[in-house]
């Protein structure tokens, strides 16, 4: 992750070109507010995201598209205490990951339209998969003891409502409100 971010700061410090010129753009940050299913009063990382977007040379009414991809991954866990037929107390250890990998079409408004130059607002419509997995252990009493793992596949549809803020022509921050895999985000963006 460290790598991640000097790689984005290194592109602001070396970046001499105009920001037309520059239509790649990558984020990386983490995120809160959890849209998937974890029980509640688990406890884990924040969900870390990563983003690669290319600008598309067409305009359309007051802005442009952009597509790219996404990925996103998270881990939770929890324990959940109760109480046996015979009110002996037991418990059992819970484990959820997540990781979402997607397709992300984004239609971006001029900087004209807004009067802010570096600045740039932008609506995301994100399309793929997302692999879950969970991991159950422990359990005493009556219930015996459940140990077992389980994995499976989903379709995964995000909608978002993003900011970017450069400071330089190569590097910014960004945050992007709405329903994916978490739902604010929060981090860094390089442009070259």
């Amino acid at each position: 992750m460290k790598r991640i971010f000097t790689a984005l700061l290194l592109c602001g410090i070396i970046g001499g070109a105009s920001a037309q010129d520059k239509k790649n753009i990558i984020q990386a940050g983490i995120g809160f507010g959890n849209t998937l299913d974890y029980a509640s009063g688990a406890k884990g990382m924040p969900t870390l995201n990563f983003t690669y977007e290319r600008i598309l040379p067409y305009k359309v009414g007051p802005g442009y598209f952009g597509a790219g991809i996404t990925a996103s991954y998270r881990s939770v866990k929890y324990t959940d205490h109760f109480f046996d037929y015979e009110d002996v107390e037991a418990s059992r250890k819970w484990k959820y990951s997540n990781s979402v990998i997607a397709l992300r079409g984004a239609y971006h408004l001029n900087s004209e339209l807004i009067k802010i130059e570096k600045l740039d607002l932008y609506g995301a419509l994100q399309l793929g998969a997302r692999f879950w997995s969970s991991k159950v252990s422990g359990g005493t009493g009556d219930y015996g003891d459940a140990n077992f793992k389980s994995k499976d596949t989903d379709f995964h549809v995000g909608f978002i409502a993003g900011a970017r803020y450069f400071f330089t022509p190569s590097f910014g921050v960004y945050s992007e409100l709405g329903y994916d895999v978490t739902w604010i985000k929060l981090g860094v963006a390089g442009r070259f």
